[in-house]
């Protein structure tokens, strides 16, 4: 049966908003079927081995075994931050055991068990932080989401480990942590690019707390932290800062598979030919800045936290060009966290919506069927839409001194 919500105003030494649960513990999925059906599926797509492994990940684990894992830092490889680039040197010493591509897809599924946790510590902190819930046990469907399957097991990517990352300092920003919340999107930062999908996020809640500006630069110094080593092993400063620009000069085509707006305007006849970078830079800027500012003035408890912060990268990678299949993996999650906390049709609704379309672009990647990606813009665009509604309303009571108190 359906859980009772209620929001108490939290007493002034505990931050984080409580939330009185009185779900059923048979209403959690059973944990050991949840776990078997995720082992089984990943030794289903085990055998499977995506592109990138082959064109990157493998030359890159192969320049680190002949180098040594510290002397393959002394120049320049690979174009990820290193701290990819650390975790992938210490599975070397796994090579004479295992084969490279093992231990690339266990390293990838290592990041799916990071991020399983940190859903089950967004879920206790969404709770009273404190005393165990069976709804916790639930984010092991992290393990079974088709979108995880496909980025870990199959394609041994690293974007469960960025993700985790975000998912920590959305748990901090509802705790009110804001420290640690910085922190750790200098990690997720460190290990992905695409982890600034989440800045809009921290920067309208940082605005709209009033954060000190003394804590601004923790994300940085966290990021630039993260590059030491490898500047110590002889890895060229420049380089190591740069590497980020770098990136984008990969692949100039206008979409990616990403299930977005503009792999349905490129098909287009009427756009045949017509350069839309410029258009897309300029919407996803004007929509970026529209989002940030509206936050700052819209009634902000933790359920409006969450979606925003789920909003966040929906924007980003639905209207910025040149963006991958992969690119809307953190909204798989915390629309999934989102449909956990608050179980209602709404939320369950655009948890499948993302998913669904999320899927799409995967299998648009893996297929080369381009119209799986575009059929996966319609369902995502509805969830964008479904998302942003609540936030973009007037507040029933726009008195400051409310609408500071929820936020």
């Amino acid at each position: 049966m359906p859980r009772a919500l209620t929001w108490q105003q939290p007493s002034p030494p505990h931050s984080c908003v409580v939330i009185a649960r009185t779900l059923s513990p048979l209403s959690a999925p059973p944990l050991v079927a949840t776990l078997v059906l995720a082992v089984a599926a990943h030794w289903w797509l085990w055998g499977f081995t995506g592109l990138d492994v082959a064109t990157y990940l493998l030359p890159w684990f192969r320049h680190i075994l002949e180098a040594g894992p510290i002397g393959a830092f002394a120049a320049p490889f690979g174009n990820y931050s290193p701290l990819y680039l650390y975790m992938l040197a210490a599975t070397t010493s796994l090579a004479d055991w295992f084969h490279p591509v093992d231990l690339i897809k266990a390293l990838s599924v290592a990041g799916s068990l990071a991020l399983t946790g940190a859903v089950w510590h967004l879920l206790r902190t969404l709770g009273d932080g404190r005393t165990p819930h069976p709804l916790e046990r639930a984010a092991a469907l992290v393990l079974i989401l088709p979108t995880t399957l496909l980025n870990t097991a199959l394609l041994g990517q690293c974007d469960a480990m960025w993700s985790a990352a975000c998912i920590m300092a959305l748990a901090a920003a509802v705790a009110r942590r804001h420290a640690a919340m910085l922190a750790w999107c200098g990690v997720a930062f460190a290990f992905k690019l695409q982890a600034a999908f989440f800045a809009p996020f921290v920067l309208a809640l940082l605005i709209r707390r009033r954060v000190p500006l003394r804590l601004w630069p923790i994300a940085a110094v966290t990021w630039i932290a993260s590059l030491i080593p490898a500047w110590l092993a002889g890895w060229p400063a420049l380089d190591l800062l740069t590497i980020y620009f770098r990136q984008t000069e990969y692949d100039p085509s206008m979409p990616l598979n990403a299930p977005n707006l503009w792999m349905i305007v490129a098909a287009l006849p009427l756009f045949a030919g017509v350069p839309l970078t410029g258009l897309a830079f300029a919407t996803a800027i004007g929509a970026t800045a529209t989002y940030v500012a509206r936050l700052t003035v819209a009634p902000f408890g933790p359920r409006r936290v969450m979606e925003a912060a789920a909003l966040s990268p929906m924007l980003v990678a639905g209207l910025l060009p040149r963006m991958h299949e992969r690119y809307f993996f953190l909204a798989d999650i915390i629309t999934l966290a989102i449909a956990l906390a608050w179980p209602d049709r709404r939320s369950i609704g655009i948890a499948a919506l993302v998913q669904f379309g999320s899927a799409l672009g995967l299998l648009a990647y893996l297929s080369g069927i381009s119209g799986l990606a575009m059929l996966g813009a319609v369902p995502m665009i509805a969830a964008t839409v479904a998302l942003a509604r609540p936030l973009w309303r007037q507040p029933a009571n726009d008195n400051p001194l409310v609408t500071r108190a929820v936020g």
